[in-house]
């Protein structure tokens, strides 16, 4: 009885990480496609897939790589467009183990689909099935979209096609889905906290440009949900 109840309490982490692994599934198969498109090979794919594991860093490189740039310069933009974790991690160390080298690589595994699907009563192990369920999804189904690649007609992916639409529909639903998991007034405030955060970013990116909006827009999207919670 008491191993049944242990499976059933580790399976639980794994089934709430479930559709956020499977949302990014298309996604990640996009990348796969694109990056055999550039002539990317399947180990390359797998590489930048484990070490980079960013959507947007990802498909960052890709323009990068066909214009034959450096790998410095490569480097420099995908670390800048991930710094955008670096708040982000630091509201989850408390979740991740004591172990030096189990923490890296736990904290290497932190997403914005993981972000979402975490709570902060988690515990250790919960994090970690979490985030590495949606890892595994993540770098079999780049393989996959390598794999699939081969088989697409070249002219089934003009370059007049907004490929990255995908990605960008799942970062809007899991950031509504972590506004309304963090904020209390549930769905009767969505709208208006989720309009203020969209004015917020809105400023920045006109203000700032869209290189450079990025880091302050999570702040301050931060901040104003961390005020509002006090105020509830």
């Amino acid at each position: 009885m008491a191993q049944e109840s242990g499976k059933a309490t580790s399976s639980r982490p794994f089934i709430r990480a479930l559709p956020s692994a499977m949302a990014i599934v298309p996604v990640s198969m996009l990348f796969g496609v694109l990056a055999h498109r550039a002539d990317w090979s399947m180990l390359e794919v797998l590489v930048v897939s484990v070490l980079g594991f960013t959507g947007s860093g990802q498909f960052a490189v890709l323009p990068l790589a066909e214009a034959n740039a450096g790998f410095l310069t490569m480097l420099i933009i995908c670390a800048s467009i991930n710094s955008r974790y670096l708040p982000i991690a630091l509201t989850t160390t408390t979740r991740l183990p004591r172990r030096w080298w189990v923490r890296i690589c736990a904290a290497h595994l932190l997403g914005d689909e993981a972000y979402a699907t975490e709570k902060d009563g988690d515990t250790t192990k919960d994090t970690l099935i979490i985030r590495l369920t949606i890892f595994l999804f993540w770098v079999s189904a780049a393989v996959l979209g390598a794999l699939m690649g081969k088989l697409i007609p070249g002219e089934w992916l003009s370059t007049d096609i907004h490929l990255g639409f995908p990605a960008s529909v799942v970062l809007i639903y899991l950031s509504v889905s972590q506004i309304k998991r963090r904020v209390a007034g549930g769905y009767r405030l969505l709208p208006l906290m989720v309009a203020a955060c969209l004015l917020v970013v809105g400023a920045f990116h006109q203000w700032l440009g869209a290189t450079f909006f990025w880091m302050p827009s999570v702040i301050m999207t931060a901040i104003l949900l961390e005020q509002w919670k006090k105020h509830e």
